[in-house]
Parts: structure tokens; sequence; C-alpha cells
């Protein structure tokens, strides 16, 4: 008996024994589970931390110009944190922004987040060619190898051949049927994609009456912006009850960003159709942003003056509420409105030929399109081997890849960076950055390195085989050259960019062949790996000629010659000039 009560002693001790490990195991694990909650709470405010001191850093580089060079500690709540800022490139910095708790001299916990941030826009060429409402005329037996887009008819001489699609857009008016402008005092900001004093003002519109009765090629609308806000949609609605009508969404278009800088400039947008609008009806161009943003937002030029009579201005927090409010606006809103002209026309003589599809209002001459055809009109000697689509309507003109406001930064970024006065006329081994008061002209076989941008005020003349490369510093990034007078080449000239993949030249003439006549860019018997581009200018291209991409109000395609369009060049990546803003690029976030 008594060896069974010194037996169940025994167990009544070992069974406290489990219990005491048990429960102290328990408050063991649960000072464990406090101690990493705690540690994990102080990490998740290490990096909140961190992720201010970047936008920060952000709102620091745009108030700066890109002067900022990060901070040694500031102090924010229970921690702190330190930016470091270093320069990747041209236009690229690195944002080291490190996070501490309770502060950097004695951190109990850091978080570290690296970002890249860039001051560049990335401008899109979706076609090889793109032209204006001047057009394309095109030499006998010259070929395109790619797509192309013209606002304006296209003539092409025998044999001559596109590989790719082929559109011809409705050619618009002139000069505007509506518009609204502001002067002196009277222009005022009007925010929005932001809240302003209690107002979220995601949607904002104004109202017009078109003279007469046709379609509506495209708008354009007087902006700016800043930080770096998303692509809003443009909307045309019909009017109900003196408001734009939710269910009366006319064409919708896309306002490209990239276009907008922060100095006020009429923005075209055009949509996916061209609605056809009634002559005295009241009508709205609509703007939705993309969110509500108090560090990118958007602004629209106002004219207190009211000196537009034929609409008014309003704004909503949501256009498709049920029964959304549409709210007043005192003056009047920059915009311009451009309604269709006359029909435009794919005219090719004996035996060409369209190896993709045709979109144009009228297909005449001796054609075979291998293809669809989207038309109104077809000639009798037109073969088309796909389907035939009569009635089609005709396609919207294509906005220009590159603003009036995108090329003014350029050139305020080339005048920051130096004034050189006089001409040059000898080779140089480096050209830029800066503004250049005079003429270029250069002799033969000159190989020059190119530090963008580089603005020429006056004429460029280049010789035989000379060749323009982009500084290697720039790495993906692509540089331009401004050039307001004319610009002739010689044979075998080229424009190189930095030698890194997605990096390129680009030509830019400002000249212009729609007031003054002539040619803005003669190119000569050359093989151009760079971009041309002349917004208000012809360009000429020779016999034999071959090139990369071309934008320009009118092209001039002589016989033999051969457009060739790469298409790993859609998108080029430029600095963005002084008033640009600098942004994250998407995909370099990191947490350390």
């Amino acid at each position: 008996m008594k060896k069974q009560k010194g037996q169940i002693l025994v167990l009544v001790f070992v069974t406290m024994g489990v219990v005491l490990f048990t429960v102290l195991s328990v408050i063991a694990g649960a000072q464990i589970y406090f101690s990493n909650a705690a540690y994990n709470l102080n990490l998740e405010k290490a990096t909140h931390l961190a992720e201010a001191g970047v936008d920060k850093a952000f709102a620091s580089l745009n108030k700066t110009g890109g002067s900022y060079n990060g901070e040694p500690e500031t102090v924010l709540g229970d921690g702190s944190y330190s930016v470091t800022v270093t320069n990747k490139d041209v236009a690229t910095k690195i944002l080291q922004v490190t996070g501490y708790l309770p502060s950097k001299t004695n951190p109990k916990v850091k978080r570290m987040v690296i970002v890249q941030a860039s001051k560049g826009i990335g401008i899109s060429f979706v076609y090889g060619m793109q032209i204006g409402n001047g057009g394309l005329t095109m030499g006998n037996d010259a070929t395109f190898n790619g797509s192309l887009y013209s606002n304006g008819n296209i003539l092409g001489g025998n044999n001559s051949i596109f590989t790719g699609d082929v559109w011809v857009a409705g050619a618009g008016q002139a000069t505007a049927d509506q518009q609204s402008d502001c002067t002196g005092a009277n222009c005022q900001d009007y925010i929005f994609g932001k809240s302003v004093s209690g107002e979220n003002r995601q949607d904002v519109a104004q109202s017009f009456k078109p003279s007469d009765s046709g379609n509506l090629n495209k708008v354009a609308i007087k902006l700016k912006k800043v930080g770096s806000p998303a692509n809003p949609t443009v909307r045309i609605m019909s009017d109900s009850s003196g408001k734009p009508n939710k269910n009366g969404v006319l064409a919708i278009g896309t306002l490209s960003a990239n276009l907008v800088t922060s100095q006020y400039s009429f923005v075209d947008v055009t949509f996916n159709t061209t609605p056809s609008l009634e002559d005295g009806q009241n009508y709205w161009v609509m703007i939705h942003s993309a969110s509500l943003d108090n560090s990118n937002y958007w602004i629209w030029s106002l004219d207190l003056g009211q000196g537009y009579n034929q609409g008014i201005p309003k704004w909503s927090p949501n256009w498709q509420a049920g029964n959304p409010s549409w709210n007043s606006i005192s003056g009047d809103l920059g915009f311009q409105t451009y309604m269709g002209g006359v029909p435009t026309s794919l005219n090719l003589t004996s035996g060409s030929s369209v190896n993709g599809n045709v979109h144009a209002n009228t297909i005449t001459g001796n054609i075979t399109i291998s293809k669809d055809a989207y038309y109104q009109t077809l000639g009798p000697s037109v073969l088309v081997q796909g389907i035939k689509y009569p009635g089609s309507s005709d396609p919207a003109p294509a906005v220009f890849p590159i603003s009036e406001a995108n090329i003014s930064d350029w050139k305020a970024e080339a005048e920051a960076a130096g004034v050189t006065n006089g001409d040059i006329t000898d080779c140089v081994a480096t050209l830029g950055p800066g503004k250049i008061t005079g003429n270029v002209s250069l002799g033969n076989s000159c190989n020059v390195t190119i530090k963008s941008p580089v603005w020429i005020t006056g004429t460029l003349t280049l010789g035989n085989t000379t060749k323009f490369t982009l500084d290697q510093s720039f790495a993906a990034f692509s540089g331009i050259i401004i050039i307001d007078g004319k610009i002739t080449l010689g044979n075998g000239v080229d424009f190189l960019g930095s030698g890194t993949s997605g990096s390129y030249l680009m030509l830019l003439a400002t000249y212009n062949s729609i007031v003054n006549g002539g040619v803005a860019i003669d190119s000569g018997n050359s093989s151009i790996s760079g971009i041309l581009y002349a917004p208000f200018g012809k360009v000429e291209l020779s016999n034999g000629a071959s090139f990369k991409e071309i934008t320009a109000w009118e092209i001039g395609l002589g016989n033999n010659a051969t457009l060739n369009y790469q298409s790993g060049m859609a998108q080029a990546f430029f600095s963005s000039g002084p008033s640009g803003s600098y942004s994250l690029i998407k995909g370099t976030y990191q947490v350390k």
C-alpha cells in the first residue's frame, strides 16, 4: 500500500511537471509570438516610413527640376527615413530610401525601398509611316514594308507595293468649327482629377453647338498636368436637359497623357468612330479622369470672360451614377472641334498591290488588295481578294505621337543646357546638348556624337556618309535634334542610337511647308536607322532610299524608294524636358 502511495506521488509530480512545462511553453510561445508580432508591426512601420520617403523624393525631384539629391535623415512619426539619389543614366535616377525605428542612429528595425524614377515620355510609333493631311505621293516601283496611316490622300505610281495595312482617314476641316480660348487676366485654371475644396472633380464637360451638320473628326482640349496622371477618357455625348446624357455616348477616345506637359497647349483627341452631329444641337465634350489623385491631376484652361456663347461647362463626381449630378462652372473651358471635310482616297496605278487590308472612303485605280476592303466607293479596276465592306465609315484621323508642348519642352531643355551663337561649318566630334542659333553645315564623312537635346534654329545640311550617333550614356533612352529650318541630307547619311536596344536618334523638323511651301526634309539616297519627324512639313524621300520610321504632314516617296519599318521601334523613350515630371518606372520597386 505504501508502495502504491509512493507511485501515485511520483505520478502527481510527473503530471505537474508536464502541466508546468506546457504552461511555460505556452507562455514562452506567447512571448515569442508577441515579440514577433511587435517586430513585424515595427517592420511594417519602417516600410511605410520608407514609402513615405519615396513619395517625398518624387515630390522633391519634380519641385526642384531634378536637382534634389536626397536627405540624411528626416523624422516622421515614431521613426525617420533617409534618402539617397544616384543617377543611372541621363533620364533615370535610383532612389534608395530607408525607414528606421526609432531612429537612424539607434535603429531597432529598418527597411529599405529601392525604386527607379524617370523624367521621360514614351512615344509610340504605331505605324511605320504616319502622314497628316498633306497625304502621300509615291513614285513608280516604290515599296512600303509595314502598315501606313494617312490623314490625307494616297496617290501611287505604277507597281506601288504596300506589304501591310493601309488606312486613309476622313479629311477634317483645316480650321475649328467651334472653339473657346482665353486672353490675359481672364485665363484661369480649372483643376480636376482630384478633390478640390470637398468637390470630387472626376468628370468635367463643356457643351457646344456645331455650325453645320456632319461628322466630327476630332477635338482639341487646352490642358496642362501636375505629376503623371493616367490617360483620361474623352467622350462625345448628347444633351439631356442641359447636361451630358449618360445614355447618349456618341464616341469614345483616349487622350495620351504623354502629349500634355506642365504648360498649357491644345492636345488633339480622336475617337473610335466619327459621330454624325446636327447643326444647332447641343453636344458635350466630356473628360473622365482615371482617378482622384492629389499628386497627379489635370488642369483645364478656363476663360472667365465667357467668350464662347454656344455652350457651358459643368463637373460631376460620377457621370455614371443612377442620377448623376452635374454642377455649374463659371466660365468656358478651352476646346476646339473639327468637322469632316472632303472625302479622301487611295489611288494607285497599274500593277500596284496592297498585301493587307485597306480602309478608305474611296479606293480607285488599278490595285490588287490581298485581304479585305472597307470603303464608300470602289473603283471598277480594284480587285479585292478578301471580303468587301461597302458603306463603311471613314477611319478617324490619327493623332501625331508628339505634341507642340513636347517640342517646346525639349527646346527649353536644350536652351537651358547652353547657347552657341553662329554657324557650324566644320566636322565636330560632339554636338550638344544645347541650342545653336545659326546653321549647321557639315561636309562628307563626318562622325559626330550627339548629346541630346540639340536645337538648331537655322538649317541642317549634311554631306555624304556623315553619321550622327547618340552618346553611349543615354543607354536605352532616345535622343532628339530639333531643326527650325530646312534639312538637306546627302547620300549614305545615318542617325544612330546609343548602341543599346531601344535607343534611337530622332531628327525633328519644325519647318512649316503648309504655310511656307517647299520641303522640310530632303533625304538623299540614305538608309536611315533613326526617326524622321516633320509635323508641319513635307519629307521628300529620294530614289532607292530606305528608312525605319517617318511621321510627317506630307510625304513624297520617289521611284524605287523603299521604306522598311522595324516593328521593335513601336515605342521610344525620350527625356521630357525641364518642365517634365519624374515618375516611377513600373517593375523597379524593391523592398530589402
